[in-house]
């Protein structure tokens, strides 16, 4: 039975369940026969060009190990071998074995999966092929009119070499693949809408995503079947999609409905998921997307497109080392004055230096926010007392005259101060230096909207474009959300210099701080 095919925790209301051990799914898309046979992503990965360079690597090595045991048998030093003199005819052989190398790994099918199917094939495969390379070397040897021993002597350690070297390159591959890669994979909450056979495939190769820790958070589909019942709970119909997804943190959507009898739900899917800013992926054929959506690409390890609602490239990845290098600067130019600082709010008035707050950061994860303490010790336990002073509109809570707020802590709220501490949430990988504003819990579960959720797609930031927009003097809450929206849509790393620059100017004016 398939179902016994997975190792799944059986928890009716968990969010982000493990959907399969990595070793099992990799098993049963091994055994699995006949035509359209799912191919394990390892195989695929062993076929790849960058094994195909180490084999021709390895056989090169193993070339040159044959030709300087030769050498020593034949009386000569270490020493005289390394003076040999590189030939143009030495070069001539070594491009004509390089070519008839990759002419017999294409004609015993060495890289096509769909021969070698699982990773154990490799072994018969590779000393079988490299067998073949022999030949060639031992065709050269019989025109140097060597004694047949001496032949056989040299085709054996090309042979026993160039086999050892190419399975040990598998061999490390798959170590990394199984022990190593599985370690620094993200963990990625995804929700699946649909749960017919096309889902539960789907779910079974994401367990193999060689990136992404995915995490089955549950099904939705208006009309359920049996195939996918051991492994998530269903959460609801696609109606009920908005509400899901503001409810609980889900990174992903994967759409596994049948294309000809469910083309609406997948489309309204699409539309839901542009609006909520959560990417999703489905299959080959093209829908009409959000205009928000960054790019259309398809993914090699699973076969799906995905529609990416923020850049997901190598600019995350130098955003992410432009933020945490400021950071760490900026925490060592600014010891001195965060130990003032600290020291000044231990002394003038009860309780903690820093003051950590539960926020919503990326994907709807929460997170400690730090800050210096700013109000009193009992001040969220007292906002309930207060929410009828609130000046904002919209969910957010804020009044100038806050009678919460210590002396020193007013002028740590004027010039910014207090939020020096998230360099360390910065640090540590949760904030950014630019990006939407973290909100409290208190405040995002008062959402009513579900485009709202878009603000959870970026990791959220010490500053951002409302701050240099007017900060708290004139931006209400729809603005503000328009223009984390904005920046989100419009990001690049020119914007996030150009917003750091206008928030020291903000700063140092003191606007719209309190």
């Amino acid at each position: 039975m398939v179902e016994d095919m997975y190792h799944t925790t059986h928890h009716p209301n968990a969010v982000g369940v493990p959907i399969a051990r990595k070793s099992t799914v990799r098993k049963s898309l091994s055994v699995a026969g006949g035509r359209g046979t799912l191919i394990s992503p390892l195989v695929r990965d062993l076929c790849s060009p960058l094994v195909r360079l180490a084999d021709l690597i390895s056989l090169t090595t193993a070339l040159f190990l044959t030709m300087f045991s030769s050498f020593l048998e034949q009386g000569q030093t270490f020493n005289s071998f390394l003076s040999m003199r590189i030939s143009m005819r030495s070069l001539g052989f070594e491009l004509a074995f390089l070519l008839g190398w990759r002419a017999i790994f294409w004609a015993t099918g060495l890289y096509q999966p769909r021969l070698n199917r699982a990773a154990s094939a490799f072994l018969w495969r590779v000393p079988a092929t490299v067998a073949l390379c022999t030949g060639t070397l031992a065709i050269l040897l019989l025109n140097a009119h060597l004694q047949f021993h001496s032949i056989a002597r040299s085709g054996f350690v090309f042979w026993f070499t160039g086999t050892t070297l190419m399975l040990a390159t598998r061999a490390a591959y798959y170590t990394y693949d199984e022990h190593i890669r599985p370690a620094f994979r993200k963990r990625r909450n995804v929700l699946v809408v649909g749960t017919g056979p096309r889902a539960r495939i789907a779910t079974l190769q994401l367990a193999e995503h060689p990136d992404f820790n995915y995490q089955l958070s549950g099904f939705v589909d208006s009309f359920p079947q049996p195939e996918c019942s051991h492994l998530a709970e269903v959460l609801g119909g696609v109606d009920d999609l908005e509400a899901i997804l503001m409810r609980q943190p889900i990174d992903e959507v994967l759409i596994a409905l049948p294309i000809a009898s469910s083309y609406k739900d997948i489309e309204k899917t699409v539309a839901i998921c542009g609006r909520a800013g959560i990417q999703t992926q489905y299959s080959l054929e093209f829908f009409n997307t959000t205009e928000v959506a960054k790019a259309h690409i398809i993914d090699e390890n699973t076969g799906a497109r995905v529609v990416e609602m923020v850049h997901n490239d190598h600019r995350m990845l130098l955003k992410n080392c432009f933020d945490r290098t400021m950071a760490a600067l900026g925490i060592l130019l600014l010891s001195p004055l965060l130990l003032v600082v600290a020291l000044l709010v231990k002394f003038t008035s009860k309780g903690p230096v820093f003051f950590v707050q539960q926020r919503f950061g990326k994907g709807k994860r929460t997170f400690g926010m730090i800050k210096f303490r700013s109000m009193v010790v009992d001040a969220e336990a007292r906002q309930a007392e207060l929410e009828h002073l609130n000046e904002h509109s919209g969910p957010t809570f804020k009044i100038k005259a806050d009678p919460r707020i210590t002396k020193i802590g007013a002028f740590l709220r004027k010039t910014s101060i207090d939020e020096l501490p998230q360099l360390f949430n910065v640090l540590k990988g949760d904030m950014s230096l630019v990006g939407p504003r973290p909100l409290p819990i208190r405040d995002v579960e008062r959402f009513s909207e579900p485009w709202l959720m878009r603000r959870f797609s970026v990791k959220p930031g010490i500053t951002g474009l409302w701050q240099v927009s007017g900060r708290a003097d004139n931006v209400d809450f729809d603005q503000t959300i328009k223009l984390d929206l904005r920046y989100i849509d419009r990001w690049s790393l020119i914007l996030d210099i150009k917003i750091l620059l206008r928030t020291f100017s903000a700063v140092f004016q003191g606007r719209g701080a309190f």
